[in-house]
């Protein structure tokens, strides 16, 4: 199995650890330090090496995602390789070095901290299981549900929420669930720790319920073409202070057709005095201000692939009022603003991939109900 390293130059000495644990669990590791030679065409021997590859680990950072250069591309080169794999492969890993918010186009894909005592041993499962992915191993006829429970634990003094992942595959489909759940006491976490299992374990149980009904002619296209229908549901922390939480998910399926489907859903806590809080709430269920919002979030694409032609594309995406509120439905916030997520086909063919857009409060408070008004002083208190 050949394994492909990226990583940015200012984090060459970690890379030199991961590599050689890399090397202790599967010998052909391309690392550019131990790959290349003399008068080598760097670049083109990096192409080669990671379109070639069978597995992909990037070790990424909050500084790598603020800036323009190779490793972006590489990573943008590794979303395009994944739509090529088998549904279901575990193609690519994503190490962080350090406690970032994962951009939207990566949530989907379960990530490992490099600053954990256990990466070490997550690193060796993912790659075991892609070897056995490779090898053709037969998965069981017979759905079984595995339940994994991840314990809550305390990182710079913060507890961090313990995680559960549930999973079950069959010849004909895999379904997988992710979702984290908090130690904290009392009616109100009790109660968003049950939003939050219900948002998973619903979807998981709806998908099993579906592939379970699925029919001989979708059955003989799987085994024709070694494609197992999927669901895969991860849930990760945007932003947690005191009682307010916000979260985001990403939804992932794949059902037959030219390719897998992706979404991203939230969900938003304001305490004890709000609960649980959709953008309606947030807006006061005004229609004007929801269009205001979403008008916005249309100059910042517009801005973002201006000169690409996508002009026309853009604008009519946004141009029915009668889909403003689904456009502005999945929204996180935290003590600078908010971020609106669009998951593929929502604003742009579905080859380019999840956007969010960032609204600072400064724009965003005006819009906001009358009891909601104080919300960026309570966040920043």
């Amino acid at each position: 199995m050949k394994i492909f390293l990226g990583y940015a130059s200012e984090h060459l000495e970690t890379a030199r650890k991961v590599y050689s644990f890399l090397k202790s669990v599967n010998d052909d590791v391309w690392f550019d330090k131990e790959a290349l030679v003399g008068g080598d065409d760097w670049d083109r021997e990096r192409a080669v090496a990671q379109q070639t590859a069978d597995f992909v680990v990037h070790l990424v950072s909050a500084e790598i995602f603020e800036r323009p250069g190779v490793v972006n591309r590489e990573i943008k080169q590794t979303l395009k390789l994944v739509e090529d794999q088998p549904i279901g492969a575990t193609y690519v890993v994503f190490m962080r070095l350090d406690d970032l918010r994962m951009p939207a186009e990566l949530i989907r894909f379960q990530y490992i901290d490099y600053f954990e005592d256990s990466w070490r041993d997550q690193l060796a499962q993912a790659v075991a299981k892609r070897a056995a992915q490779l090898s053709r191993a037969a998965p069981s006829a017979a759905p079984e549900t595995t339940t994994v429970i991840e314990k809550a634990r305390a990182v710079g003094g913060t507890v961090q929420p313990s995680r559960v992942e549930s999973s079950v595959s069959t010849e004909f489909y895999n379904v997988s669930s992710d979702h984290i759940q908090y130690p904290a006491d009392g009616v109100y976490w009790d109660f968003v720790n049950a939003r939050l299992a219900s948002e998973a374990l619903g979807g998981f149980v709806g998908a099993v319920a579906d592939f379970n009904r699925m029919g001989d002619r979708d059955k003989a296209q799987v085994k024709d073409y070694n494609a197992p229908h999927e669901w895969g549901f991860t849930m990760q922390e945007f932003f947690r202070r005191g009682d307010f939480l916000s979260v985001r998910s990403s939804l992932y399926w794949y059902a037959g057709g030219a390719h897998p489907n992706h979404g991203i859903t939230t969900l938003n806590f304001l305490g004890p005095e709000f609960g649980y809080c959709s953008i309606k709430d947030l807006l006061d269920h005004d229609d004007e201000k929801a269009f205001r919002l979403v008008e916005y979030c249309k100059k910042v694409i517009l801005a973002m692939f201006d000169g690409e032609g996508l002009e026309d594309f853009i604008s009519n995406s946004f141009e029915d009022r009668q889909y403003t509120w689904d456009l502005a439905s999945q929204y996180n916030f935290d003590d600078r603003g908010l971020t609106i997520n669009f998951s593929p086909y929502e604003v742009l063919p579905y080859a380019f991939g999840s956007h969010e857009v960032f609204v600072p409060w400064r724009f965003a408070t005006p819009l906001l109900g009358e009891k909601f008004v104080q919300l960026e002083d309570k966040l920043s208190a």
